[in-house]
């Protein structure tokens, strides 16, 4: 993590992501687009619960990397979700952030042009191990090389277990254990 982040940077940084929510349902009412206000509102609640399961599972640091990493000047959006039964991750947290920051600094390198670039991380947590998957939409440079880097991480727990690659998707899949 690279910048330290006070308390008053995140409430600005929080208040501005709700004001503009709230301005994006309140222009579709006023468009008469009740549907899609719905729709929005539906998205809030489902990311409420993510960043709520992503708290509870006493990884602090990990839970600061993931909340607050589209803040900061990246070319790709970061989502996530949390996916089977919490429980204190904290033995393995210092590993899993490690891991998320070689693999978020290797795609901010290979993407060249600010476009619709998505990473999708989503935490799958099984008894007494976690499989952290990342899965990359948008163009980067040099493919092979993308796929060369996340092979050759230097976790030490962390094990490359699936690796997938086609046109414009990377996706990674590794054992925390």
């Amino acid at each position: 993590m690279s910048k330290k982040w006070n308390t008053f940077d995140v409430l600005r940084h929080s208040r501005h992501d709700w004001l503009n929510r709230l301005q994006l349902i309140k222009g579709n009412f006023a468009l008469d687009h009740v549907d899609r206000a719905k729709e929005i509102i539906e998205e809030i609640i489902i990311q409420s619960r993510q960043e709520a399961k992503l708290s509870n599972l006493n990884a602090p640091k990990l839970a600061e990397y993931i909340l607050t990493f589209n803040w900061c000047n990246h070319l790709f959006q970061l989502d996530f979700e949390v996916i089977g039964d919490e429980y204190d991750i904290s033995a393995y947290e210092v590993d899993v952030v490690e891991l998320l920051t070689q693999c978020t600094k290797v795609i901010d390198a290979m993407v060249e042009i600010p476009e619709d670039h998505h990473l999708l991380l989503t935490l799958q947590l099984y008894h007494e191990e976690i499989h952290l998957v990342l899965d990359f939409q948008g163009e980067v440079s040099d493919q092979n090389k993308l796929k060369l880097a996340f092979e050759n991480t230097d976790v030490k727990s962390a094990k490359l277990i699936e690796l997938e690659q086609n046109n414009q998707e990377l996706v990674s899949t590794f054992l925390i254990k």
